[in-house]
């Protein structure tokens, strides 16, 4: 019965200088972190943006990824864009000055507008939402229009998008609608989804699904904010801090003014590590 044998590479082999030249032939061709090793790839840190909620950021590593696609999605009223724009305010302030507001005629456009963001270093993006971004030979073309020209467009999209923020800093946040499949008398599984297909879901290292559970949040019986659920759906970031790759459920409040309850949320993410301790009702 034959053996297998194993080969190992010396340091200063022919063979290694060989791999160590062709490495160096890729980088210089097609930028720094084409070809790494497994181990940089792997083990390197990923920094991260806040997402306006301690709890949230707790959850996934401390928050949003820089380089990475991330999606919000959920139904009408669950806070994905108070959410989303939590992210802005922790990015540059409240300086609404330093807000870009774009208004692409096209699906395509807005990926080619994206691709020019990225290039100039911009931190965050995001799109509210997935739904508007029209394909262009759909635009005047709503008798019949084609079959799975949206998928196509963002999967196209989201390709393109994916490969230009290799190494960058930069996040782009998808706002997304959960809607019902399209009814073939039969479900097997849960008969909502996302617009859009299945490429953003393959695209996004990181998916947040919120859910409106229609919790009031009243005080001196006026009504002042709604809580939120969240659910970590995908979790594919990088990073040294404990994160959760899906998760249950957990609250977040969000007020009509001042948004998410930062102070209310250390309290209870204190008490969950059991750096305080409640007494009392």
């Amino acid at each position: 019965m034959s053996q297998k044998k194993e080969i190992k590479i010396e340091k200063n082999s022919p063979l290694s200088q060989e791999i160590k030249r062709i490495i160096e032939n890729i980088t210089k061709e097609y930028g720094e972190g084409t070809i790494t090793t497994l181990g940089e790839s792997k083990f390197k840190d990923q920094p991260t943006l806040s997402t306006g909620s301690f709890i949230l950021d707790q959850e996934i590593g401390g928050g949003y990824p820089f380089g990475r696609i991330v999606e919000i999605y959920g139904e009408n009223a669950s806070g994905k864009t108070t959410l989303a724009l939590h992210a802005h305010a922790q990015n540059i302030g409240v300086n609404i000055n330093e807000l870009l507001v774009l208004r692409p005629k096209y699906g395509e456009q807005a990926f080619q507008l994206l691709i020019e963001f990225i290039r100039g270093g911009a931190g965050l993006i995001v799109i509210d939402s997935v739904a508007p971004l029209i394909p262009i030979e759909l635009l005047g073309n709503w008798e019949r229009p084609p079959i799975g020209a949206h998928a196509k467009m963002l999967n196209n999209g989201l390709s393109q998008i994916n490969n230009e923020m290799t190494n960058k800093e930069t996040i782009i946040i998808f706002i997304n609608q959960i809607r019902n499949k399209v009814s073939t008398g039969f479900f097997i599984g849960n008969p909502k989804t996302t617009t859009g297909g299945v490429a953003l879901t393959y695209y996004a290292s990181l998916r947040i699904e919120l859910k409106n559970k229609k919790e009031k949040i009243e005080k001196e019986g006026e009504y002042v904010g709604i809580k939120v659920w969240f659910r970590i759906e995908k979790n594919r970031s990088i990073s040294s801090r404990p994160a959760s790759k899906e998760s249950k459920e957990k609250p977040i409040e969000m007020m009509f003014k001042g948004g998410v309850q930062e102070e209310r949320e250390m309290v209870d993410l204190a008490t969950e590590l059991n750096v305080l301790q409640k007494s009392g009702n």
